[in-house]
């Protein structure tokens, strides 16, 4: 499973993260890879005990409770606050997967994995995301300031070395109310066709019986 949300945040909210980052603390990222996968990661992330990444994170808390997009195709139970990472010139971040079980107060199982792209992609060269990229399938993605991807967490991905420019991005990861990834997929793939007859066909019985499919199917695989 994989999409994306254009303008996650506004211009105005975008500007507002980067302004507070810029007088964030950031440490070396290792700090934060588990045992023995240090190797895989070069590159900083903001001190999470820092005030200006705290409200930092607050505005991407905010905005993503608020987008029907993210509800509906997530179905999100648990979202971990989101760490901010900084790529500069010859850092990267190789081949991974993220933690299936994330500690902290809530613990969270990483069912899914965001990124939300906070530089302009002609800012930088390298520093792709390149997600599934261990198989044929692998999507290499940069996307303009603002925007964000989902996908599955079990997935192999990384971030490309950078070669000029800084990558400022951020990450998080998704506990969802179901669990199967196909079961996940297909409530997402249901949520936008009964919300195209709902479009096409409004107050109609296609539409009544739409969305019964999809309020029973969501009440049947979701745990709340």
């Amino acid at each position: 499973m994989m999409f994306f949300i254009p303008n996650l945040l506004t211009a105005q909210q975008a500007q507002a993260v980067r302004q507070l980052l810029s007088k964030a603390r950031f440490e070396d990222g290792k700090l934060s890879a588990g045992a023995g996968s240090d190797y895989q990661k070069n590159n900083l992330q903001a001190d999470t005990e820092d005030e200006n990444c705290r409200q930092a994170q607050l505005i991407i808390q905010k905005t993503l409770a608020a987008n029907a997009q993210f509800r509906t195709l997530a179905a999100p139970r648990k979202v971990r606050p989101v760490t901010f990472n900084l790529y500069r010139e010859n850092m990267y971040y190789r081949d991974h997967t993220d933690h299936s079980i994330l500690p902290g107060n809530p613990m969270v199982r990483g069912d899914l994995s965001m990124t939300l792209f906070l530089s302009e992609p002609d800012s930088y060269a390298g520093g792709e995301l390149v997600v599934d990229c261990d198989s044929e399938r692998a999507v290499s993605i940069k996307l303009p300031l603002g925007h964000a991807v989902i996908y599955d967490a079990c997935t192999m991905h990384r971030v490309n070395t950078v070669t000029s420019g800084e990558r400022l991005g951020a990450v998080t990861s998704i506990e969802s109310m179901i669990n199967n990834p196909m079961q996940r997929e297909l409530i997402g793939e249901l949520a936008q066709l009964t919300r195209w007859v709902q479009d096409q066909a409004p107050q109609s019985k296609a539409e009544r019986r739409a969305n019964k499919i999809y309020a029973n199917l969501l009440r049947m695989w979701s745990e709340t």
